[in-house]
């Protein structure tokens, strides 16, 4: 193993959740509380630091699910986890994003789930034994349907969110290098995530071990806990 590979899953898996708390700092408390004074102090500064900062998140968890493909013991189990945690953090999410219950947007996980069923489909065609190039092709052509899905249901990060997932996956047999590039190229496509590049440095550093010293639904129920927590926190702030 190469000594410069000194990044964990779990490692990857606090930075995702840190950087996603400091921008939810900006979108569900800054921007949603403090909007009129923005532009008049330099709230509009920090907010759009905190808000930059959260672009790392979302491409480690695209990453993530990647893996969670490759080390789950039961897909069904994990689509299912991916389903009922999207559930439950639907109405936090609506009150913290949109102030009330609302279809207009729903939350990440549904775009995690979106994407893991569309490389459980491109994981089935590699078992055909086509032509590799062929079948990588296929395989990034799941995007469509999977996310047209996605866009329909208004997930966050919508189809944009699928297919960064199944490039990721796409990719991810060639070498740990070329996942990196092809990610950080695929930032370009959405300026508003650039700084999502710094992910690929992250990841490029992955050394493929996991812990399991924190158990994984430690992980999945912070997403909704925390959005809990900073309703709260800006009712007590803004009433």
């Amino acid at each position: 193993m190469n000594n410069k590979k000194i990044i964990s899953a779990d490692l990857l898996k606090w930075v995702a959740l840190i950087t996603m708390f400091i921008d939810h700092i900006g979108a569900g408390i800054l921007e949603k509380s403090y909007m009129l004074e923005m532009y008049t102090t330099n709230l509009y500064t920090v907010d759009m630091v905190i808000r930059n900062i959260g672009r790392i998140a979302f491409p480690i968890y695209c990453f993530l699910i990647v893996e969670g493909y490759k080390y789950t013991r039961s897909k069904l189990k994990y689509g299912l986890n991916l389903l009922v945690f999207a559930f439950i953090s639907e109405i936090p999410f609506d009150y913290l994003f949109r102030l009330r219950l609302t279809l207009s947007y729903q939350n990440v996980y549904f775009t995690l789930l979106f994407g893991f069923v569309a490389i459980v489909v491109a994981g089935q065609l590699e078992r055909l034994n086509w032509n590799r190039w062929l079948t990588k092709l296929l395989q990034l052509l799941i995007t469509i349907p999977l996310g047209w899905l996605a866009f329909l249901a208004k997930t966050d990060y919508g189809a944009w969110g699928v297919m960064l997932i199944v490039i990721l996956f796409v990719a991810r047999d060639i070498s740990l290098e070329v996942l990196c590039l092809c990610g950080a190229l695929f930032m370009l496509t959405k300026p508003a995530e650039l700084f999502g590049i710094i992910s690929f440095v992250l990841i490029y550093f992955y050394n493929g071990k996991r812990s399991g010293k924190v158990n994984k639904y430690v992980f999945y129920s912070l997403y909704p806990i925390h959005m809990v927590l900073y309703c709260l926190i800006r009712y007590v702030l803004k009433g």
